[in-house]
């Protein structure tokens, strides 16, 4: 199976309560979703849960209520099934899921048009901080979200504890990783191994 990313789109529900999905979560589960104070928070998180659950069903003849989703001690997800990796992230109005039979790791994060350059200059590697100090202003935002993106689900694909050495420059020329661009969102997608998407799949909400 390849690894294929999914995205959610669920702005048509982001501010509205979706408690009634909550039948679907262990309870040691709901009682993290309802700590979150905002409807908004509370619903990228299940959304992004339960687009897991479709597509691990989808995959494994399963029905949707069959499927458990599990946390390890990092609060990463996995499911009980043999051979099925993915991976979640949300921000904003879309929930992502990666998927496939190889550990994989995805993350998506709104397009901000500010960003503190003193951030890069941090915890970036300095030839990434480099790129961004070269660029215009106007032009900052997309590649620090390039480079977070990557990170971030390179810190999921390969069970990381921080960004230390994570080279976003050498994960694209290996073939480990890459960006997608969606409305007003960047998305970064890592693989163990074999093979990356070519494009991303847009999921509805029904």
């Amino acid at each position: 199976m390849k690894t294929e990313i999914y995205l959610l789109n669920i702005k048509s529900r982001l501010e509205n309560p979706v408690d009634e999905y909550l039948k679907f979560f262990p309870s040691e589960r709901v009682s993290k979703i309802l700590r979150y104070k905002f409807n908004a928070d509370r619903n990228r998180t299940i959304f992004a849960e339960l687009l897991a659950r479709k597509l691990i069903a989808e995959q494994t003849g399963k029905t949707f209520e069959e499927i458990k989703i599990f946390r390890d001690d990092n609060g990463r997800p996995f499911c009980e099934e043999q051979g099925i990796f993915f991976s979640l992230s949300h921000s904003g109005e879309w929930a992502a899921c990666s998927i496939g039979d190889v550990p994989n790791g995805v993350d998506v994060e709104i397009l901000n048009r500010k960003i503190d350059i003193n951030i890069a200059k941090r915890f970036f590697l300095p030839n990434e901080y480099e790129i961004l100090k070269n660029l215009d202003e106007d032009e900052r935002p997309k590649k620090f979200l390039e480079f977070w993106t990557l990170k971030e689900a390179c810190l999921k694909c390969f069970n990381l504890r921080d960004w230390s050495g994570v080279d976003c420059e050498k994960l694209i020329n290996g073939g480990r990783a890459k960006n997608f661009y969606l409305d007003g969102a960047v998305a970064g997608i890592c693989v163990k191994d074999g093979e990356l998407p070519e494009n991303f799949n847009i999921i509805m909400l029904e």
